[in-house]
């Protein structure tokens, strides 16, 4: 009794710390999103961007989503995506495209650090995070543009209402505060359903079925465990201990290179496209489609970066972190 007590209080903690999160992410971005929209702003910047959303057939509106994704967070492109509704009509389709570059690419400034923190170029990882990107989102749009797939109009059933352009301040700030509200029940159900998953130890067989996977890539067995954790639970873990790993000397340059490429592209691989499919993402994009495009990119990317000549290697992509100095 007392451990299903302590497991409700950790569950209730890990839903409100989620929360609060994506409420400090989220609520300035739809704030200056609709005073972007007020001053018309939005189809300004959507215009600029017209020629590279054309490129995975949206909306030249959407263009914001994607460009607050890969600026800031995975959260604050869902918010700009919820904000221009009333602009723009989306279908499932459109949603998953977008959302999966989200996936792949967002924000480079803060998550690229870590890899530069290990040593790797900014520019390389940054350019192979936004190039992985953009090209799923036209293959993906291809595939379902030729097939006929999910081009039904996207609909979130649990949005208190869908936002229109003459909704006063007052009837918006009513919606958001809905929004958020249901946001929450849809993180605390996404939260017993990781735990539950955690529990009947489904990450680690996933972890197990995946690890072959690292070969093909050419990720050396000594950076497999390192790497699905960083696949499977994020960034932020799997980065951290490949920088502590990279400054001992337990890994090669080029693990180091092949590990945090494949997590930079395809981290977070449970948790984030849950979150994604909740706001109208298709599971066939933003999981199964994600990590089978990501393994193949990565597999052709780990042989060329195989292939280099070591002083090209060290050059362009791998420059070794400085090690801390010893006091004294």
């Amino acid at each position: 009794m007392n451990s299903f007590v302590v497991a409700c209080k950790k569950i209730g903690k890990d839903s409100v710390g989620l929360f609060w999160i994506m409420v400090k992410t989220m609520v300035p971005v739809m704030i200056l999103v609709r005073i972007g929209m007020e001053f018309g702003l939005v189809d300004h910047l959507g215009t600029v961007l017209e020629p590279l959303m054309g490129l995975m057939g949206l909306p030249a509106a959407t263009g914001l989503v994607l460009a607050v994704g890969l600026l800031v967070s995975t959260y604050s492109a869902v918010a700009v995506m919820i904000s221009i509704l009333p602009l723009v009509a989306l279908s499932v389709a459109d949603v998953t495209v977008l959302l999966s570059i989200v996936l792949i690419a967002h924000a480079l400034p803060l998550e690229q650090s870590i890899s530069r923190r290990a040593g790797i170029s900014f520019i390389f990882s940054s350019g192979l995070r936004f190039v992985v990107g953009i090209s799923y989102g036209i293959v993906l749009n291809l595939v379902y543009t030729t097939g006929g797939w999910l081009q039904q109009p996207m609909q979130l059933s649990w949005l208190p209402y869908t936002p229109t352009l003459d909704e006063t301040w007052l009837q918006w700030g009513y919606f958001s505060a809905s929004l958020l509200f249901s946001m929450f029940w849809i993180i605390l159900a996404l939260i017993v359903f990781l735990k539950l998953l955690e529990l009947v130890k489904i990450t680690d067989l996933l972890g197990w079925l995946l690890s072959p996977l690292l070969r093909i890539m050419g990720i050396s067995k000594a950076a497999t465990p390192i790497t699905m954790v960083g696949v499977l639970l994020g960034l932020s873990y799997g980065g951290g201990l490949i920088i502590r790993e990279a400054r001992e000397g337990k890994l090669s340059s080029r693990d180091v290179v092949l590990s945090l490429s494949f997590m930079g592209i395809c981290h977070g691989l449970i948790e984030d496209p849950l979150v994604m499919m909740a706001f109208g993402a298709h599971w066939s994009g933003a999981l199964v489609g994600r990590f089978v495009f990501c393994v193949a990119a990565m597999t052709v990317i780990g042989r060329l970066i195989q292939m280099m000549p070591e002083d090209m290697f060290n050059r362009f992509l791998y420059r070794p972190a400085k090690p801390a100095k010893a006091a004294g």
